[in-house]
Parts: C-alpha cells; sequence; structure tokens
C-alpha cells in the first residue's frame, strides 16, 4: 500500500515539476534576452544621442556662430546648418545604429531631424 502511495505521488510530482521547470527555465531565458536587449538599445540610442550633440556642437562652432554673430542666420542659414549636422551625424553612426533606429523610429532623416532640434533647444537652454 505505501509503495502505491509513493508511485502515485512520483507520478504526480513528475508530472508537475518538469512542465514547471521547463516553463520556468524558458521564462528565465526570455527575461535575460529583454535585458541583453534593453542594455543593447540603450547602448545604440547613448551613442547616436552622443553623435548628435558633437555635430550639433560643431555646427554651431565652425558655422552658426559666425553667421549669427554677422546678422547673416537666416531661414537658408537654418537649413544649411540642419543638413550640415545630419551629414556629420550620418557619417559617425555605425551601420547597427542606423539599422536600429529605422527600425525602430522609422525614417532616419526624420528622426535626425527631431534629434538635432531637440538638441539645439537643450543647448539654447542651458546657458
Amino acid at each position: 500500500m505505501d509503495e502505491i502511495i509513493i508511485n502515485i505521488i512520483s507520478v504526480v510530482v513528475t508530472a508537475m515539476v518538469i512542465p514547471l521547470i521547463t516553463l520556468l527555465g524558458t521564462k528565465l531565458i526570455q527575461w535575460i534576452g529583454t535585458k541583453i536587449e534593453n542594455e543593447k538599445a540603450a547602448k545604440i540610442v547613448a551613442e547616436a544621442s552622443a553623435i548628435v550633440l558633437n555635430s550639433v556642437k560643431t555646427v554651431f562652432q565652425t558655422y552658426v556662430d559666425s553667421l549669427k554673430k554677422s546678422g547673416a542666420f537666416n531661414q537658408t542659414a537654418q537649413e544649411v546648418a540642419l543638413n550640415r549636422a545630419k551629414e556629420i551625424t550620418l557619417s559617425q553612426l555605425s551601420n547597427e545604429t542606423i539599422k536600429y533606429i529605422e527600425k525602430n523610429h522609422g525614417d532616419l532623416s526624420s528622426w535626425l531631424t527631431v534629434q538635432i532640434e531637440a538638441t539645439i533647444n537643450t543647448l539654447k537652454h542651458i546657458d
């Protein structure tokens, strides 16, 4: 009688524990994968943001500042400055970063415009 109960308990435990371990293992692997993807994404975004910031600073120092001093910084000059910042940024972004931006944010050019304009706004309000 005790042997039958032990066998029943063994079958029930085996039927419950093995699927539970499998499920928990799968969830753990998914969680680890998410953490790795999030860290990678954070690194890519931080790198892209730093490149945009440096590009904006470079264009300001080499182009915008002199035009503002001479009073010639108009709408056309703003567009030229934006395009220069985009060109500098694009020349420094890795293919992996470009692919990430296109996959997660859509059009690269639009994303760059938004990031550059936001960076300019931030820099204006720091002074």
